[in-house]
């Protein structure tokens, strides 16, 4: 395992560049989403119903824990009323990855093409990435304990069969467990929505299928709470399938994301975003599809850890322009209920080329919008939001992300904060366009993601993005770089290829430079074929092997690198 080096940090300062912005009103919430989820689930069951009164009454003494205790319970009843059993599935795993070094502006952590990204982090300054590989549709877990100096690439894996990844989920618990959760939506049987997870340490992957059965997922989000247990959330949408009504579900797991129970049915929760405050208060946004909706953002809360019933929906709608994405994030403040919430959201002022970024904010648990307020209103195009609030208790602040794609800007990454005291202000960072060595790519599962590291100068904000040369990289504005005078070591498997990666005979293995074995393994770590120091840069392998995946490992001087190739 190799880590990259980066020599330099410098402190920056959180200038109050001070963004234009709208005089703050109250939008006028249309009919139809403003109503507690019982009009979308109205199953739930008389024990239930006992249990979640017990429960208001513990949360409104003050009593979390007890309120936890039977939610746990009322856990327990619906897995007994759905059936739900561990849905287990082998996952292929490879690595860890052979790193690059790169000594410039921005930190790459993966080369090679980039289909969906997401990132993490812990409260004790450690930064968690996962890329998914447009070239062995494996993806691949990153992790830095220097705030981003460097990175320790963990390990790779895929769900058979391989496929391209188009959009991934990283949960990374901080306290409890030691886990990590990456979320995907997988194309076995209709398209299943499935979690695996892994020690810190990147072994003892197992993986599990969250929602099985005849629906098509189509979209999803992922995230934890940060109660004293560890639990797991999830949406899953199956968009417009055949002219039917779109139907989206709402999942929890309470036993580190074995089981997986539907809490409620919800209509419609596309391109969805899932978040949780310090306590039981979760929130979710989305942007509903077709253009019936246009102009909507669907917001929700739930007051009791998504239990059944208690999931509230409001649906604004700031204008009648189309809206593309949207972000949700609340301060991580006490008392809960009356933590202030942001949603950021992109809006297209009915051009496509002049999109804006605007915001709102709500002051309590009935989701009483005020804004929109302007982020950015220029007369090209910004989007691609990400709003993400910090996790230590107390803190106040949201950070927000955007693309800037335009001529003027070459499609910069934007990083702002806001704060409760304000929550209609958004102010850019010293130096908001956080790429230095190049444009940042953008989409819908490529955007940048804003990830902290709490104990690094200033508040800890910086981005995971794919670049222009396809590749994922962070940047923080703390972080510029490191000299340039240092030596560049040599990398292991540097040009290492193998050709064609899915096959039905042979295929070619090719690398730079001087190897000194390769080794062909099936998925078990049985080795199918091993030659020493072969000549030459390249050598073929015949494939004579049973239909299965199988990994190439190339050893040099410096190191070992890994492919996989799949015979057919």
């Amino acid at each position: 395992m190799r880590s990259v080096t980066v020599l330099a940090i410098l402190v920056f300062c959180m200038a109050g560049i001070l963004m234009a912005h709208t005089q703050p009103s109250l939008a006028v919430r249309p009919a139809g989403y403003d109503a507690p989820s019982a009009a979308y689930h109205p199953q739930v069951s008389p024990d239930i119903t006992v249990l979640q009164a017990q429960e208001r009454a513990a949360l409104a003494s003050g009593d979390l824990d007890a309120a936890r205790e039977l939610e746990k319970q009322v856990q327990a009843i619906l897995i007994r009323q759905q059936d739900a059993v561990p849905q287990s599935a082998p996952v292929v795993v490879v690595g860890p990855p052979c790193l690059a070094e790169r000594f410039a502006d921005d930190q790459l952590i993966h080369p090679g093409p980039i289909t969906a990204s997401s990132a993490a982090w812990e409260m004790d300054g450690t930064v968690w990435t996962a890329f998914a590989s447009g070239t062995d549709s494996f993806i691949w877990v990153y992790k830095s304990t220097n705030h981003g100096q460097s990175w320790d690439g963990l390990l790779g894996f895929c769900w058979p069969p391989l496929h391209k990844v188009s959009k991934i989920e990283m949960v990374v618990d901080q306290d409890d467990s030691g886990f990590i959760y990456v979320f995907e939506n997988v194309p076995d049987a209709h398209g299943n929505l499935a979690v695996t997870r892994m020690h810190k340490d990147g072994t003892g992957l197992s993986g599990w299928r969250m929602r099985p059965g005849s629906d098509t997922v189509t979209d999803f989000a992922a995230c934890r709470d940060f109660s004293s247990s560890y639990w797991l959330y999830a949406t899953a949408h199956n968009g417009l399938q055949g002219g039917n009504t779109p139907r989206s579900y709402i999942l929890r797991s309470t036993d580190y994301g074995i089981t997986w129970v539907v809490t409620d049915t919800v209509y419609n929760l596309a391109r969805p975003r899932l978040v949780f405050g310090p306590g039981q208060c979760g929130y979710l946004s989305a942007v509903p599809q077709p253009d019936t909706f246009k102009g909507q953002v669907l917001t929700g809360v739930t007051t009791a850890w998504s239990s059944p019933g208690t999931w509230r929906f409001v649906g604004w709608r700031p204008d009648t322009f189309a809206i593309n994405d949207a972000g949700i994030a609340p301060a991580f403040t006490a008392p809960v209920e009356s933590a202030v919430v942001w949603i950021a959201y992109t809006q297209d002022n009915n051009r496509a080329e002049d999109r804006d970024v605007y915001s709102a904010y709500a002051t309590d648990t009935l989701l009483g919008w005020v804004g929109p307020a302007a982020v950015a209103n220029t007369v090209h195009t910004e989007g691609y939001v990400d709003l993400k609030n910090y996790t230590s208790a107390g803190n106040d602040y949201v950070n927000l992300s955007y693309v800037d794609i335009g001529p003027a800007s070459h499609d910069n990454a934007w990083l702002g904060y806001s704060s409760s005291g304000a929550p209609s202000t958004w102010n850019a960072l010293s130096d908001p366009w956080v790429n230095k060595s190049g444009y940042v790519g953008w989409g819908m599962t490529t955007f940048p993601r804003i990830v902290y590291s709490p104990g690094a100068p200033g508040p800890g904000g910086g981005l995971v993005f794919v670049g222009q040369d396809g590749n994922g990289y962070f940047n923080a504005p703390w972080s510029t770089g490191v000299a340039e005078d240092r030596a560049k070591p040599e990398q292991p498997g540097t040009g290492f290829s193998v050709l064609p990666s899915v096959s039905r005979g042979p295929v070619r293995v090719s690398w730079n430079g001087k190897a000194t074995r390769l080794t062909v393994t099936d998925v078990t770590g049985s080795i199918v074929r091993s030659v020493a120091a072969p000549a030459g840069n390249s050598f073929v392998w015949d494939g004579r092997a049973p239909a299965g995946t199988y990994i190439m490992y190339l050893t040099t001087t410096s190191g070992t690198a890994t492919r996989p190739v799949v015979i057919q």
